[in-house]
């Protein structure tokens, strides 16, 4: 094989780049509008914060939701000023961080089994290393575990990104010994604590590998290459935390003058949480072989929708035949820094995963494995190439070349294929994922924006003023999530509650398929159902209405109509209580639903069964003459005669509420039926 000149070896050099480039990028962009569908409520939770920023309260923390640290909401913030506030635009910096970590996988690689290179080395040797390099950037890039989180815009993806660049330019550093390096590689590793918790394991991780190193030189355990100038290597390592410090020292004060902050997140799943016993090694046991077990054996991987099409391998198969081979190598070369680094980084990094007691395996906790993970399948291809290429002395050197490279790109184009599949084919279009991303949530908001409601809005949905409408639909930043900013729009649950309006106010009604109104109150009242889009959220008309005043007022904004009885039907054992209400506006104040307390009477006066459950319409929600109904299954009395029903109203925390010549709270009704209350 005739030497390849300099400028060849820098067009392949670019042509690697390109490569991984236009790879990632597609794995990483392709239908980013409709995959994943919808918009996650954390999704969310970061843009209102997000908001916040570019309504000047920007923070290096923002304490909502168990804390997070900031700088993905000051990028999303950039996003937002030059585009609109859609999941396209809240995912796109996850799926550039994405990018940039296949790049930065390349840019490593090339550090470590090139760069070193003499520049008149072996032509045949020098494509081994590049093929190492170019292996590493494509198996991050084809990967499904990081495209999966490289495509909605949550922090964890980050992590990948920050500790790519730290390794790859500390090993720039360690090449051209250089101080700007060591402070830029310090710059990432700072930067990537504002990111996510597992960052915080990217200074153990250089400092262990300085230190290893380090001390192996001066035992004359020989190391490959060893330190020569162990002072001037300790300086650039003191450069490099030194900037590192700097560059975390804004979120540093902040965790200072906020004790707690710090561990808050991590303590809440913490295998520590309780001390360190036999217990807790036991878990620590348990998640070490599941964790590991996730990474080459089909059908173990995490099981959660959200992080992953459930129990997918975090490799395929041919991707984790090569990556154990490359394992066993970089374990028997572990004097050579390089394999010694790729090891260390995995079980440094991989930890945080192990010392959780909530789940096992768990793919999101063990992104910070991401790149250095990838060499070890480049490692065993090139290996298995090399070996095989000793072995084919029949053939000429450009078939043997020509099988070697197709072999290659077979290598590549299996695993990717196997991703695609299970990422654009199965996981994307299923129903479970739909659900999980809140898919009813954002269909409502989208035919909002085509159909504006002319008159009061009602939304159900399983959450209360759900983060995935509210963001794109009212766009408030956090700290005045409550503020509203339409008056007409109202929430409600439909499994426990339904607006009455009147005939004609012109109510939108939308019902999101996580919050749909039971089988027997859709016949009662009458029901029509108009699924928008695919289904996730309907359109709906009540076919009833109300009539009658409320007799009862349990405050100046909730009063009673009537409670009513349905027995049960044939062999059923649950009987149903339902409450008209009359309302005459929000009560702005409280948030918290009310609890409704209601039980039936027996002929002696006294309760025979109690339940109580949430009201489905909270105070804010209230309409000024407005109505609706609640719905309770109780447990019916066999062979009991029933006179009668009593409720009561219960807010949060506090005492029951006292309407007039009631008993604490109590008020009796008795028995009424539906079509005497109801005007259809």
């Amino acid at each position: 094989m005739s030497n390849l000149s300099s400028r060849q070896r820098s067009i392949l050099l670019w042509l690697g780049f390109s490569i991984v480039l236009v790879v990632a990028a597609f794995f990483r962009l392709w239908q980013l509008h409709t995959i994943p569908p919808g918009l996650f409520g954390d999704e969310a939770a970061n843009a209102l914060d997000a908001l916040d920023v570019l309504e000047g309260r920007g923070q290096v923390f923002f304490p909502h939701n168990y804390g997070r640290e900031g700088l993905h909401m000051w990028i999303l913030a950039g996003i937002f000023k030059l585009m609109d506030v859609t999941p396209y635009a809240i995912r796109l910096p996850s799926t550039i961080a994405g990018v940039i970590t296949a790049l930065a996988a390349y840019w490593l690689g090339y550090e470590m089994w090139i760069a070193p290179l003499p520049t008149n080395s072996d032509t045949r040797l020098w494509l081994s290393n590049w093929l190492i390099a170019l292996s590493a950037g494509l198996f991050t890039a084809i990967s499904y575990w990081h495209i999966h989180f490289s495509r909605f815009g949550i922090r964890l993806v980050f992590t990948t990104a920050m500790a790519a660049l730290t390794m790859a330019s500390l090993w720039r550093a360690i090449n051209t010994d250089h101080r700007r390096w060591w402070a830029l590689s310090g710059l990432f590793m700072g930067l990537g604590a504002y990111f996510y918790i597992a960052s915080r394991f990217i200074p153990l991780l250089v400092g262990l590998f300085l230190g290893g190193w380090l001390l192996l030189s001066w035992l004359r355990m020989k190391p490959e290459p060893v330190i020569t100038n162990a002072k001037r290597f300790i300086i650039h390592g003191a450069i490099l935390f030194a900037v590192a410090a700097l560059t975390f020292a804004p979120l540093g004060h902040y965790f200072l003058t906020h004790p707690g902050s710090f561990t808050q997140r991590s303590s809440e799943v913490s295998v520590f949480k309780n001390g360190l016993d036999a217990h807790a090694m036991q878990i620590i046991g348990r998640n070490i072989v599941l964790d590991l077990l996730q990474f080459i054996w089909p059908g173990h991987g995490d099981v959660e929708q959200f992080y992953n099409l459930p129990g997918r391998a975090l490799f395929s198969p041919l991707t984790a035949l090569l990556a154990l081979c490359g394992f066993g190598i970089s374990f028997k070369r572990w004097r050579q820094m390089k394999y010694g680094f790729l090891l260390l980084w995995f079980f440094v990094m991989a930890s945080p995963a192990f010392m959780v007691a909530d789940r096992a395996p768990t793919m999101s906790r063990m992104l910070g494995v991401i790149p250095g993970v990838f060499f070890f399948p480049a490692i065993g291809l090139e290996t298995a190439l090399a070996w095989l290429g000793e072995r084919l002395t029949s053939l000429t050197s450009r078939r043997k070349a020509v099988l070697l490279g197709s072999l290659a790109i077979l290598a590549f184009i299996l695993p990717a294929a196997h991703t695609y599949r299970d990422y654009f084919l199965r996981w994307g279009p299923s129903d479970a994922t739909a659900d999980i991303f809140e898919t009813d949530m954002t269909t409502a908001w989208r035919w909002l924006e085509t159909h504006p409601a002319k008159g009061p809005l009602y939304v159900s949905a399983d959450i209360y003023m759900h983060l995935s409408f509210i963001l794109p639909y009212e766009q408030v930043p956090t700290t005045q999530y409550f503020t509203r900013r339409d008056p007409n729009l109202h929430w409600f649950d439909a499994r426990r509650s339904w607006p009455l309006p009147k005939p004609q106010s012109k109510t939108t009604i939308i019902v999101g398929n996580s919050a749909m109104p039971p089988d027997f109150i859709q016949n009662l009242l009458h029901l029509k159902l108009t699924p928008i889009g695919k289904g996730a959220a309907y359109l709906a008309k009540t076919g009833v209405y109300i009539d009658k005043q409320a007799d009862v007022w349990f405050n100046t904004q909730l009063g009673l109509v009537e409670q009513v009885v349905i027995p049960p039907t044939g062999d059923e054992t649950m009987g149903v209580i339902l409450q008209i209400w009359r309302t005459q506006g929000p009560l702005f104040e409280e948030l918290a639903p009310y609890q409704i307390q209601s039980a039936l009477l027996g002929l002696d006066g006294k309760q025979l069964v109690q339940v109580t459950d949430e009201i489905g319409m909270r105070p804010p929600e209230w309409e000024v003459d407005g109505a609706f109904v609640t719905w309770q299954h109780i447990p019916w009395p066999q062979d009991a005669d029933i006179t009668g029903t009593v409720l009561r109203v219960v807010p949060n925390d506090r005492p029951p509420l006292q309407p007039k010549n009631s008993t604490d709270g109590w008020v009796q009704r008795p028995l009424r039926t539906w079509g005497t209350i109801i005007t259809p």
